[in-house]
């Protein structure tokens, strides 16, 4: 066997240079925690990246493929995320490269036409989905589902699951729980857990890593529609269809039309797409002929218009934004 060298991508024209090979291997260059670089010599080979807990950006140049440098690849970076207690772990790659994976220790989660995801056997998807169903009431008649950041609740979010309650036995109501909002998750769910307790037929639960997350659709949080946006639109879609829908007996994912925000409408027409009749769409409602948002409330929020506030938000949302804990969120 060669001997081969394993270095840190840390240098600028070290970057450059795995970017170079990614991209002519018709790979997808994006932001990583870490990057390291495989070296014939003084020759780059291959590359492989840690984004937290996703090995992505594999790529091996063609004329080296065969040789074990994709095994060599991803053992030096499992190990790496096992030195730093990261045990559950995922894998992006390409359809067409999808056959390079299969022999190692991994799940395959979903495949869509752009991206296919992996994952180790430690609490794979279906493991996680069926101790979650057994916390839930069993069904009995039409479930609804909604998945919301509610950064911060509103009336528009309210009214949305107001009317799937209305219309449903029951509503699993998913909050994000990844951290990445300008309120963090404690403070969302005990905001939304106030504000629907007159609904006793809708079940909080916390996202978790499978529904718009860091490993799902990581550029969600960047509010910015790009091609790879999209990619994991689908990716992120595509897995509450095949994973959540059946084992959770979900009928039904209801979303509020989105006019404005160009991310959440092509959410929305991915969903479209993929759930097909199992989406329903719902007009959101309006005040002062203005569509009520988060992001609305929390412009008034940094302007201290809480008079204002008050007449678009559940009195949850109000109480906490009044607080000295809400008022230090948007303390210049």
């Amino acid at each position: 066997m060669m001997n081969y060298t394993i270095k840190d991508c840390i240098l600028k024209a070290e970057l450059e240079d795995v970017k170079h090979l990614l991209l002519s291997l018709d790979l997808n260059v994006e932001e990583v925690t870490e990057t390291i670089m495989i070296y014939d010599e003084e020759k780059l080979i291959g590359t492989g990246s840690i984004d937290h807990n996703i090995i992505k950006m594999i790529g091996v140049l063609p004329s080296y493929q065969g040789l074990n440098i994709t095994s060599l690849i991803m053992t030096e970076l499992t190990q790496r995320l096992y030195q730093k207690g990261i045990h559950k772990f995922f894998l992006y790659t390409q359809p067409k490269s999808m056959d390079l994976f299969v022999n190692f220790d991994l799940n395959l989660v979903v495949q869509t036409p752009h991206i296919v995801m992996f994952e180790n056997k430690l609490k794979p998807i279906s493991e996680y989905l069926n101790k979650l169903k057994k916390q839930i009431p069993n069904k009995h008649g039409s479930r609804a589902s909604l998945v919301m950041n509610c950064n911060p609740m509103t009336n528009g979010h309210l009214y949305l699951i107001e009317k799937a309650s209305k219309e449903n036995e029951d509503v699993l109501l998913f909050l994000v729980e990844e951290n990445r909002s300008v309120f963090t998750f404690d403070v969302r769910f005990n905001i939304v857990k106030e504000a629907i307790k007159h609904l006793d037929n809708v079940i909080l639960i916390p996202s978790g890593p499978y529904i718009i997350s860091s490993v799902t659709f990581p550029t969600y949080f960047l509010k910015s529609l790009s091609l790879a946006s999209k990619v994991y639109m689908q990716l992120d879609a595509a897995i509450f269809n095949q994973y959540f829908m059946p084992i959770l007996e979900i009928d039904k994912r209801y979303v509020g039309h989105e006019p404005k925000d160009p991310m959440t409408h092509a959410y929305n027409q991915t969903m479209k797409e993929i759930l097909k009749d199992k989406l329903v769409i719902i007009e959101r409602i309006t005040y002062e002929e203005n569509v009520i948002s988060a992001s609305y409330v929390r412009n008034l929020a940094k302007e201290k218009r809480f008079d204002d506030i008050k007449k678009i938000v559940p009195n949850s949302t109000y109480k906490f934004l009044i607080s000295p804990q809400g008022q230090a969120i948007f303390h210049d």
